[in-house]
C-alpha cells in the first residue's frame, strides 16, 4: 500500500504546485514603491511596511500619533493623510490656547479617547475585501439579492398589507439612521472642516470628535479659530465642486435640490428615497456622484450610476465605485461615450461606434486566482461587442495580467489617471 500512496501524494503535491504557478502572488513592497514621498511619511505619520497587495489594491496602514488608520488603496490613503494633517493642525494651534489650557486638554482628550483603538486594522488578512467581488456581478444577482432581502424582511407567508407595512418601516428606519449619522453636523463644524480641507462626513472618528469639541467650545467662548491650509493632494474637478457645496450649503437644502436632479435622470420616487438614505452614500459621496453625472452631459443612461451606487455593500466597495465613476468622467473627456450600460456595478459605457469600456480604479492588477474569477464574471456580464472591449484602469497592470487580459479580448489602458489628467469643468 505504501508504494502506491507515496507516488499518489507526490502527484497531488506536484499538481497543486503547477496549479499555484498558474497565478501570481503580489509581492510585499516598501511604501516608496507605490507612493510619492509626501504620502509615505510626513509630520506625525508614516505608512507601515511592508505594504501588502491583494491583486487589485494596496492595503495601506497609516501609523500616526493619533491612531492607526487603514486605507484600502491609494485614493483612500490620500484622504487619511489629509486627515492626519488636519489633526496635526488642531493639536498645535495657538488659537486653541487663547481659550485656555483646559480647551487644549479637551481637544487632546478627544483624540486620546480613540487613540490607537485599531492596533492592527489589517493584520495578516490582505485578501480582496468581500464587498469588492460585488462590483463584478451584474443585475441578475442584484435582483436576486433584493428579492431575498424582501423575503427575509416580510416573510413568504405575510399578507400584502403586512409586506407594505414592513417595507415602509424599513424605509423609515433607514431614513432615521441616515439623519442621525450625517445631518446633525452644524454650520460651525462645516467651517472647521472647510478650513482644514477635509470631508465633514468622514468616517474618521478621531477627527469627528476633535472638531465636534472645537465647535462646542466656539459656541461657548466665541473662539473663532482659523487654520492655515492643510498641505497635501488638492481636490480635483468634480470633487472640488462637490466639496464647495458640502461646505457651504445646508444638507437639507442639498438633499431637496438633489431630489429634483435625480428625478430628472429618470429615477422613481422610491428609488430616490432609497438612494438618499443609503448609509454608505454620505452627502459628500452623493454630491460627488452628482457632479460625475453632470460631467457626462449628453450621455444616455446616467441614471444607472445612481442605481448601481445604492447597491453598494461596504466602505471599500463604495470608494472603489466612486473613484471608478470619477475615472469614467475623465475617460469620457478623452474618449466620448454615448451611454452608460446597465448590467455591471463597475462603471461601464459604450461609445457611439459600439466599443464597450469598463472602468476600474485599481492600484495594481496582478493575475491572481481571484482576479481571474472576477474577469470571468466581468466578461460574462458584458454583452459581446464586435467593436471591441476596453479596460481602463487607474493604476498598473503586471505583464502577466496584461497578457491574460489581452488574450481574453481586452484592450488594456493602464495608468489612465496619468494619461488623461483632470476632466474639464462641465458647462
Amino acid at each position: 500500500m505504501r508504494t502506491h500512496k507515496i507516488p499518489t501524494m507526490l502527484a497531488l503535491l506536484l499538481a497543486t504546485a503547477i496549479l499555484a504557478a498558474d497565478f501570481e502572488a503580489p509581492p510585499p513592497e516598501a511604501a516608496s514603491a507605490s507612493l510619492s514621498p509626501e504620502l509615505a511619511v510626513g509630520p506625525n505619520f508614516k505608512v507601515s511596511e511592508p505594504v501588502e497587495s491583494d491583486g487589485l489594491m494596496h492595503h495601506y496602514v497609516v501609523d500616526s500619533r493619533f491612531g492607526d488608520f487603514p486605507a484600502y488603496g491609494q485614493e483612500a490613503l490620500k484622504v487619511r493623510v489629509r486627515e492626519v494633517a488636519a489633526l496635526t493642525q488642531i493639536a498645535k494651534s495657538n488659537d486653541v490656547e487663547v481659550a485656555g489650557k483646559a480647551v487644549v486638554r479637551g481637544v487632546k482628550d478627544q483624540v486620546k479617547t480613540v487613540e490607537k483603538v485599531v492596533t492592527n486594522p489589517v493584520g495578516t488578512i490582505t485578501g480582496i475585501p468581500r464587498g469588492i467581488s460585488h462590483l463584478f456581478s451584474g443585475y441578475k444577482e442584484q435582483a436576486n439579492e433584493v428579492s431575498d432581502n424582501v423575503k427575509d424582511q416580510v416573510g413568504s407567508g405575510s399578507s400584502t398589507s403586512t409586506k407594505v407595512s414592513n417595507v415602509a418601516k424599513t424605509a423609515k428606519a433607514d431614513a432615521t439612521h441616515y439623519t442621525d449619522r450625517y445631518l446633525g453636523i452644524s454650520a460651525a463644524e462645516r467651517r472647521y472642516y472647510q478650513q482644514l480641507g477635509v470631508d465633514p462626513y468622514t468616517n474618521n472618528g478621531v477627527l469627528r470628535k476633535a472638531i465636534n469639541h472645537l465647535a462646542k467650545v466656539e459656541a461657548a467662548v466665541n473662539l473663532g479659530m482659523h487654520f492655515v491650509g492643510v498641505p497635501g493632494v488638492p481636490y480635483l474637478g468634480d470633487v472640488r465642486r462637490a466639496m464647495d457645496a458640502i461646505y457651504n450649503e445646508d444638507p437639507a437644502v442639498l438633499r431637496a435640490r438633489q431630489r429634483t436632479v435625480l428625478a430628472g435622470y429618470g429615477l422613481s420616487a422610491a428609488e430616490i428615497k432609497r438612494y438618499q438614505n443609503t448609509l454608505l452614500l454620505s452627502p459628500t459621496r452623493q454630491s460627488i456622484l452628482a457632479e460625475v453625472a453632470k460631467s457626462l452631459d449628453g450621455v444616455a443612461g446616467r441614471d444607472e450610476l445612481f442605481r448601481h451606487a445604492m447597491s453598494v455593500t461596504s466602505e471599500e466597495e463604495v470608494e472603489v465605485f466612486l473613484q471608478s465613476a470619477l475615472l469614467l468622467a475623465r475617460v469620457h473627456a478623452h474618449t466620448p461615450v454615448a451611454r452608460v450600460l446597465a448590467g455591471l456595478r463597475l462603471p461601464t459605457a459604450q461609445t457611439a461606434d459600439g466599443r464597450i469600456l469598463v472602468v476600474g480604479s485599481f492600484d495594481a492588477v496582478y493575475w491572481t486566482e481571484a482576479v481571474a474569477v472576477y474577469e470571468t464574471e466581468l466578461h460574462a456580464a458584458v454583452a459581446p461587442s464586435p467593436k471591441g472591449l476596453e479596460l481602463w484602469l487607474s493604476g498598473a497592470v503586471s505583464p502577466r495580467a496584461r497578457t491574460e487580459l489581452t488574450s481574453r479580448g481586452w484592450e488594456v489602458h493602464d495608468h489612465a489617471l496619468d494619461a488623461l489628467g483632470e476632466a474639464p469643468k462641465p458647462t
